[in-house]
């Protein structure tokens, strides 16, 4: 990872200005727009997830309107409230002055026609050069952008001209508020994030998971290289559909297995010998919150006989999220 990965130039998404060209929007519309840029920035406007260019304040976001007369103007034109809670979501990014590598580029997305080029934005261009320093970088373009509406969400290749020449950058693309979690997965096996800063992106990347404090990944048998993909793709899978699926199922537990073996994955219930055995099944306690123990009574498994996860079902009382509780290679049946 960058050597900088830990200091206070780890943001990891970059708000273009596309998400203020408003001109092209009714007045209906506006609000409705305003609200998603909201709920996209909002889990991000901490000082260190997100960072906003301060040449994004010349932005034209209404016809001969600028970004900083439209939030710090009354009648400017942008409802009351949703001006408010735009101004104190981009207070709270981390606010960064162009650089030589930031300068607007032509850029296309790889896969268009020469035809495609277009000039980028300041925040395009830094989140470009960002993601070609080797920092996974998602940039900020919401769905009612018009500049953009043929470029998709996730990760792309973008094709750009800069001043050393042409190349390909892979890139993320955050248009919609629900895609958050996959780009920070997706970091872990981009930047082969070390196992001492693991649990650093898991907030994020499973937002509806908890985490033990006990856990440690060198409890797993298999080497950490091995171990990473597989564990990424199943708390992913466990932080989307575990709860639905038992809702969905009605709590039919081979009904479940089958949807996650359709994806790959290995879960099952305790057999009924583990829960026999009052050794092995006092192993499936974990302690969380303030030492109340949840029994982790699922596992999921990397091979057939070894890298083990345990998990809780459901827990009402933490918001129905449920617990990582143990990584292990093996536990007692």
């Amino acid at each position: 990872m960058p050597d900088d990965a830990a200091g206070e130039d780890d943001y990891r998404v970059v708000v273009g200005e596309e998400c203020f060209d408003w001109r092209q929007l009714p007045d209906s519309g506006l609000a409705e727009a305003l609200d998603t840029l909201a709920e996209l920035l909002e889990p991000l406007a901490d000082g260190h997830r997100a960072a906003f260019l301060d040449a994004a304040y010349d932005t034209e976001c209404r016809p001969s309107v600028t970004l900083l007369d439209a939030l710090y103007t009354p009648d400017a034109g942008l409802p009351t409230d949703e001006r408010r809670l735009l101004q104190q979501l981009l207070q709270k990014c981390r606010i960064v002055s162009p650089g030589e590598a930031d300068l607007p580029c032509p850029v296309r997305r790889a896969d268009a026609p020469d035809s495609d080029w277009r000039e980028s934005s300041w925040g395009m261009a830094h989140a470009l050069a960002r993601a070609a320093a080797g920092r996974a970088t998602s940039c900020l373009w919401p769905s009612y952008a018009s500049a953009a509406q043929d470029w998709p969400s996730g990760w792309i290749t973008v094709a750009r001209r800069t001043e050393a020449g042409e190349d390909a950058v892979r890139l993320h693309l955050l248009r919609l508020p629900g895609e958050t979690p996959g780009f920070w997965r997706a970091i872990f096996t981009a930047e082969s994030v070390p196992a001492e800063r693991f649990f650093d992106l898991t907030p994020d990347a499973f937002p509806d998971l908890l985490f033990a404090e006990s856990l440690r990944l060198n409890h797993f048998k298999g080497a950490y290289v091995d171990v990473l993909p597989w564990l990424v793709a199943l708390l992913g899978a466990l932080n989307d559909q575990f709860t639905q699926a038992l809702s969905a199922c009605a709590g039919d537990q081979k009904q479940v297995i089958a949807r996650f073996a359709a994806m790959g994955l290995d879960i099952s219930p305790e057999s009924p010998n583990t829960k026999r055995n009052a050794k092995a099944w006092e192993q499936r306690n974990v302690a969380y919150e303030d030492g109340v123990e949840y029994r982790c009574e699922w596992h999921g498994k990397r091979l057939w006989d070894r890298d083990r996860v345990h998990f809780s079902l459901p827990i009402p009382a933490q918001g129905n999220r449920v617990l990582i509780g143990i990584f292990a290679d093996h536990l007692d049946t």
